[in-house]
């Protein structure tokens, strides 16, 4: 199969079931009238970067899509991802070919299926989604751990098409996190996770993988769990943080595939092999099966953290691998999308799959994207979200104008904003959007563009006022260790549009603009470096959010 990276980016139109929460009417609305946003345009301005093209040029799914899980049924594939505290939860894509992927929205698209509280840390929430298929009952099911808000659950449906999954099957007695299920031939089915291990920890990052009798048909787990991982391939190195585990039975073989070291510069994944499915699980004779720890981080076009994969066999016999990867843009591992989703293919050697060799290099290529919208027409596109649950229907969209009721909630707060965004996809991009109308009274009051990494790392663009209630363009940041810088300017025609424009060079800085009425863009003499939104700076699991954004303290 000759596969190629274009990604098709389907903009249906999010349905009334998708974001039910918007039963509760609003009152935010304050005298600052309401926010009224249109031509916003996420465009990515680097040319892609052709290096082999014998290899395969990835990531499949550029942008903030890490932890991949993917089945296939048939002629059709699914795939999810992790989301963590962002509302709706768990992304879910289809394909024919796994060559062009259709969003088909989310899998927890309803309140009762995802609680997200105000307090839960942005890398909280949905962890590691893992999709499967019962030919039993011909259900697929979902199951992933809520990390801060209950642990571990899932939930099915007949066909992930129709964007109906049951509400959430708590399993009590899974604990830990990441379990996925095999269904297997027999009619028999299992869950694994990891879990923290039997007794005392032997050192820091030491966990076990377990697994579960599942009884599918009465939704539950029977009996008693049972260890069949023990720190990793080699507990006398101290491996940490095995997690991720996928089980597989493979032409009567059992095997059980892990991520090790972390989900920094040392993952991995690694591979065991039974005979039987509770074990004794054995690493096989290559391990690790996928890794880019010992490769320069200084290379060109580096992918780095590669690790926590998933097998897939397609429609003509090959085997692939769907892996999380970094693509930073400085040496010093800053990077502002996160961990995405990358895809390679899988050699059988002597029995086990491999990945990429010991010093093998993954090849990724950087997509021209075509624009990438929050809405369209009369609807968001459904692959926006929110930050946490939305209390309330603070927009609306008309005329392919977005109306956003500011909110009191700031984007520093620890709750869930008048937000909507979708995920940076490449490190040079650029961001326009203009308000149209908008009338703040006070500093409190804003409406922008926004860059969101978490509560404490953001940028924002927009309009505000000043003490004196003059109309001001406001741009401001923060982010870790006291980070803050301000730059406002009085507006002299502050009820003319107000157009609004973030760049990014892909060299680790950003630049800003604005534009009243028909007037070209100014500059603003402040420019910004990209790392105070990075990964390693706020320490999170998560990309850069880019969208929209109002608040009033009125």
């Amino acid at each position: 199969m000759n596969l190629i990276t274009t990604t098709k980016k389907v903009f249906r139109p999010i349905a009334v079931s998708a974001i039910s929460i918007l039963s509760i009417s609003c009152n935010t609305a304050t005298s600052t009238g309401k926010a009224v946003f249109s031509d916003f345009d996420y465009h990515v301005t680097a040319e892609s970067i052709q290096t082999d093209t014998s290899k395969l040029a990835t990531p499949l799914l550029p942008g903030c899509y890490p932890d991949p899980s993917i089945i296939r049924v048939g002629n059709d594939y699914y795939l999810v991802n992790s989301s963590f505290a962002f509302f709706p939860g768990v992304p879910i894509w289809h394909s024919n070919d796994l060559k062009n992927w259709e969003r088909l929205g989310y899998v927890l698209n309803r309140p009762s299926q995802l609680s997200l509280p105000d307090s839960l840390n942005i890398s909280a929430g949905i962890y590691a989604p893992d999709i499967s298929y019962n030919p039993q009952n011909e259900t697929f099911y979902m199951i992933t751990t809520h990390v801060g808000n209950g642990g571990n659950f899932y939930v099915k449906t007949k066909n992930p098409k129709e964007g109906i999954w049951s509400d959430p099957i708590w399993l009590p007695q899974v604990g830990g996190i990441d379990p996925s299920i095999l269904f297997d031939k027999d009619g028999k089915a299992y869950i694994v996770n990891n879990d923290g291990p039997e007794g005392k920890e032997l050192y820091g990052g030491h966990r076990t993988i377990r697994i579960h009798d599942f009884d599918w048909e009465n939704d539950c787990v029977t009996g008693e769990s049972k260890v069949i991982v023990n720190g990793g391939v080699n507990i006398n190195e101290k491996p940490i943080w095995i997690e991720g585990p996928h089980l597989y039975n493979i032409n009567g073989k059992y095997y059980l595939m892990c991520a090790e070291g972390g989900t920094g510069p040392d993952h991995r994944e690694v591979i065991f092999v039974s005979d039987n499915p509770k074990g004794p699980f054995i690493p096989c004779n290559i391990n690790p099966i996928l890794t880019q720890r010992s490769l320069s981080p200084d290379r060109h076009n580096a992918v780095t953290c590669a690790g926590h994969a998933d097998l897939v066999e397609d429609v003509e016999g090959n085997w692939w691998a769907l892996f999380l990867g970094v693509r930073p843009y400085s040496a010093d591992g800053h990077d502002i999308m996160g961990r995405e989703t990358f895809i390679h293919p899988v050699r059988w050697v002597n029995g086990q799959p491999v990945v990429t060799e010991a010093d093998e290099a993954i090849v990724w290529q950087a997509q021209k994207e075509c624009e990438n919208r929050l809405w369209c027409r009369d609807s968001l596109v459904n692959d926006v979200f929110f930050i946490r649950n939305p209390k309330s229907t603070f927009y609306t969209v008309t005329d392919n104008k977005l109306v956003i009721s500011p909110s009191d909630v700031l984007i520093s707060d620890r709750k869930s904003p008048a937000a909507i965004g979708r995920w940076v996809t490449e490190n040079t991009f650029d961001i326009n959007v203009t308000l149209e109308s908008f009338n703040p009274k006070s500093p409190t009051d804003f409406a922008g563009l926004i860059l969101f990494q978490d509560d404490d790392c953001f940028i924002a663009l927009g309009k505000s006022a000043n003490c004196e209630g003059s109309a001001t363009v406001k741009l401001m940041a923060q982010s870790k260790n006291g980070y803050s810088r301000n730059w406002d300017k009085v507006l002299s025609k502050s009820d003319k549009p107000l157009k609004l424009k973030i760049s990014s060079d892909g060299d680790g800085e950003y630049s800003f603009y604005y534009s009243v009425g028909d007037n070209s863009y100014d500059e603003i003499p402040l420019k910004l470096p990209a790392h105070i939104l990075s990964t390693k700076t706020a320490g999170n699991f998560t990309g850069t959010m880019v969208g929209v954004y109002a608040t009033s303290q009125q």
